[in-house]
């Protein structure tokens, strides 16, 4: 993989830290930690090194590493989208190896990001509009949350009226 992808991978990740107040805290409990990602079936490997700043992200393997993360690239994005039914991921297609408490903090320094979105599109839009912004899509998710609500149920009632 491309260096620059990394070095814009890392920006991201820590423009996102940035964004919210209380990672710094999280971050400096990770601080000199390191945890190496294999995305397979690449092989490519690559090293995320904690510090107070941020997450520096580096090729190959230059550092010790406490943890390894081996698992494809929509493995590792459903793990990071699929908080509730994360332990799908957890099976052959995602291998954690190493220290599990590092590998739960680093989880959890993602997880717990409270990144205010309608405030940082302000900044580019102003107010009024974000906050329309900011109602639309909290709509959108509320009628999404019902309709997977609405359609669980069904299909519950639908296998229970079927095996009947």
């Amino acid at each position: 993989m491309h260096p620059f992808f990394l070095s814009t991978f890392a920006r991201a990740m820590n423009a996102c830290l940035r964004m919210d107040p209380e990672s710094k805290l999280r971050l400096s409990r990770l601080q000199g930690r390191v945890i190496t990602i294999e995305l397979l079936p690449f092989h490519y490997i690559f090293q995320c090194q904690f510090t107070e700043a941020g997450v520096t992200l580096h090729a190959n393997e230059p550092f010790p590493a406490e943890a390894a993360l081996r698992g494809t690239p929509l493995n590792l994005l459903g793990v990071m989208l699929a908080k509730d039914h994360r332990h799908r991921f957890f099976a052959e297609d995602l291998v954690i190896t190493g220290n599990a408490e590092l590998g739960q903090q680093v989880i959890e320094l993602f997880d717990e990001l409270q990144i205010d979105w309608e405030e940082q599109l302000s900044h580019l839009t102003g107010d009024v509009p974000a906050y329309h912004v900011g109602r639309f899509i909290r709509g959108i998710s509320e009628w999404l949350r019902r309709t997977e609500k609405t359609v669980a149920q069904d299909v519950n009632e639908f296998v229970h009226e079927e095996t009947d």
